[in-house]
């Protein structure tokens, strides 16, 4: 009798990249040492990449889903699950399946940096490989905690928290510290901040610096109020290798509050951004040419598409919606909530009057029952890494545990 274990490596190799979920990948691992070994292997790992449809990482409802877009067709579904069964792969779990409720995700290289909703948490995480770290705050975080996780030239790990309390008017202030992974301790950061960064606004990684959205500090009058019309926006990097924040990049456009602006990724090698003007339905989407700490230039307008003939006067949301784009066919694929904030809806938009929606189901954690703020969807994308969160350098043989 022929066992699993006795096939061809080339058979093995194609059974496992048709695999389509990687919690599946995780049980398949446990069958036996060789198909756990090539699971872990580099050139495995590239092979069932190529093999996936373009995966994404989505926080609703304080949970995270694996997805996947095929933009040459539509969003698949493989698993009929309880809320958008038109685009979830799978629920992940790990975190010792405690299943916390995540408030805030970003992504890295194929590793998340998890903030739970209830701020005591702040989980590094490798979905693929099932690893975890848990990091300890100094004092305690804060709900308008930013995060990002990056690493430098010599592939050290990396958080950045980001802290401004503007807030509280009669006595703002700016917290900035970085936390080596490998050292396990957080260090202060000088920082400068003639600027600000809204906290429901996410970032992004690129090529392990963090880039976000960011505008000029307000000056704020005796009434606690601002003509905002003629404020400065731009991107802003912060280089994990310098451990500080680089010069102002511009943007393409100018906008002010409560306006629409949304970063993406593409490939992990360029930035896109969104914008849509307010009480306008033109959204357009720009791509960088070249992306850089200090510098940043960019194309002419990747995608620009009026929205009022497929879903009237309709306003994505300013606070922090997501989405991403494929190059190839000039589509972008948009996340947004209505006004109520209980629906979560995917736009589909493209050139020559291509558009689709897909209602991704209501959110249970909306206002009207926890009488609180729900963040928008979020989005990124994601590629299976093999690269190992690092622990911090161990004494003796004591060994650092995971949470």
């Amino acid at each position: 009798m022929t066992m699993i274990s006795d096939l061809p490596q080339d058979l093995v190799e194609n059974v496992l990249s048709r695999v389509p979920l990687m919690t599946s990948m995780r049980k398949l691992r446990s069958t036996c040492k060789r198909w756990n070994t090539l699971s872990r292997d580099p050139d495995f790992a590239k092979h069932f990449v190529k093999g996936l449809s373009r995966l994404i990482i989505m926080r609703s409802q304080f949970r995270l889903w694996l997805m996947s877009v095929d933009f040459h067709g539509s969003l698949n579904h493989k698993d009929d699950l309880d809320v958008a069964p038109y685009v979830k792969e799978g629920k992940l779990t790990s975190l010792n399946n405690s299943d916390p409720e995540i408030s805030k995700v970003f992504h890295c290289n194929g590793l998340l940096l998890c903030s739970t909703k209830d701020k005591r948490r702040l989980v590094v995480w490798n979905p693929y490989l099932g690893q975890t770290r848990r990091i300890k705050p100094r004092i305690a975080f804060h709900k308008r905690d930013i995060y990002a996780l990056g690493y430098d030239v010599n592939k050290n790990q990396k958080i950045l928290r980001f802290l401004d309390d503007y807030a509280t008017f009669r006595n703002p202030y700016v917290v900035c510290e970085i936390y080596d992974l490998k050292s396990n301790s957080w260090r202060d950061l000088d920082v400068n901040a003639d600027w600000e960064m809204d906290y429901y606004h996410h970032g992004l990684s690129l090529k392990g610096s963090a880039y976000f959205f960011a505008k000029e500090k307000m000056e704020w009058d005796g009434e606690g109020e601002i003509d905002v019309t003629d404020q400065e926006t731009f991107l802003l990097c912060f280089d994990f290798t310098r451990e500080r924040f680089g010069p102002r990049l511009p943007m393409p456009f100018h906008s002010h509050a409560e306006e629409t602006v949304a970063l993406s990724s593409v490939r992990e090698e360029q930035l896109a951004v969104l914008y849509q003007g307010d009480s306008s339905c033109l959204v357009e989407i720009w791509v960088t040419n070249r992306i850089e700490p200090n510098a940043v230039s960019w194309r002419k307008v990747f995608l620009s598409v009026d929205i009022e003939p497929f879903f009237g006067l309709h306003q994505f949301d300013f606070s922090g919606g997501s989405f991403i784009i494929d190059e190839e066919q000039k589509l972008a694929l948009i996340f947004d909530k209505d006004k109520e904030y209980i629906h979560s809806t995917a736009y589909l938009i493209g050139e020559n009057g291509y558009y689709k929606t897909l209602d991704l189901g209501e959110d249970r954690y909306h206002r009207e029952k926890t009488g609180e703020y729900t963040s928008m969807p979020l989005v990124c994308s994601y590629f299976p890494t093999l690269v190992k969160i690092q622990q911090r350098a161990r004494r003796g043989k004591r060994k650092e545990r995971d949470y």
